[in-house]
């Protein structure tokens, strides 16, 4: 009988990891039993076998302990209702509520402001012409002491000049009740857009993104009335988010 090959090897440890006969946290047993459970007698075999589970995300190595079956925690992410200031406590921003409400600690840290030019594609979104001044906003925001987004906030400069949305400070109660009361009109809806890929090298720092792990970007478009007022481009780890819709139907 023909030795197993390492796909063959990988597909069977994954189909055991989502039987749960290896269960999230749980290390896999050692090389020298999986090489004994398998038949195999080449190391580099089990190793293109790991390889593939670590780049499908399933498994993870700790250095001189071992390889675990990789545990994910999920943030649910509920795009209906999130920005309905009636649905969470005053004085708190989306992301604050949903964490506190499923209990997970959430930090924002302001990364910097700036004034920038429009590239095309926001200002295509905020109907400006390309190179309008644009005031940005840039966070980062764990969760459980991880780096989970990023976060990088347009507004037209000449709406926002003079404000606190315009400063290095953060805002309590998050940017959009300070919008809403600068433009003196309400926030009245937002249309986000979703794409799934794989991150570049910069975006797997930023985000300490382990082998195997996609990125969500989200692009969302606040607008009051007909104006839109805000663009932010999310990027969120793959590995952290749930993103939760209600859908109208008739």
């Amino acid at each position: 009988m023909a030795e197993v090959n390492a796909r063959q090897i990988a597909e069977d440890l994954r189909r055991r990891i989502e039987a749960k006969e290896f269960a999230p946290g749980d290390r896999l047993p050692s090389e020298t039993q999986l090489m004994a459970e398998y038949g195999i007698k080449s190391k580099n075999v089990l190793k293109n076998a790991r390889a593939l589970l670590e780049a499908a995300g399933l498994i993870v190595s700790e250095h001189g302990r071992g390889v675990f079956v990789r545990r994910f925690k999920r943030y649910d992410r509920n795009g209906s209702r999130r920005h309905l200031r009636s649905q969470r406590p005053a004085d708190t921003s989306p992301t604050q509520a949903e964490t506190q409400a499923q209990d997970i600690e959430r930090e924002l840290v302001l990364v910097g402001v700036d004034t920038i030019p429009a590239p095309a594609d926001v200002a295509e979104l905020l109907d400006v012409d390309e190179g309008t001044a644009l005031v940005r906003r840039r966070h980062l925001i764990t969760l459980d002491g991880d780096p989970a987004q990023t976060a990088d906030s347009y507004f037209v400069a000449t709406l926002v000049e003079g404000s606190r949305i315009a400063r290095a400070e953060k805002i309590p109660g998050g940017v959009h009740a300070e919008l809403a009361a600068l433009l003196g009109t309400a926030l009245t809806r937002a249309e986000e857009i979703l794409v799934a890929r794989m991150p570049d090298q910069a975006e797997k720092q930023t985000l300490a993104l382990l082998p195997g792990t996609p990125l969500v970007e989200l692009t969302r478009t606040i607008y009051a009335g007909d104006q839109p007022v805000e663009v932010t481009r999310f990027l969120f780890d793959g590995s952290w988010h749930r993103f939760v819709y209600d859908v109208p139907m008739d």
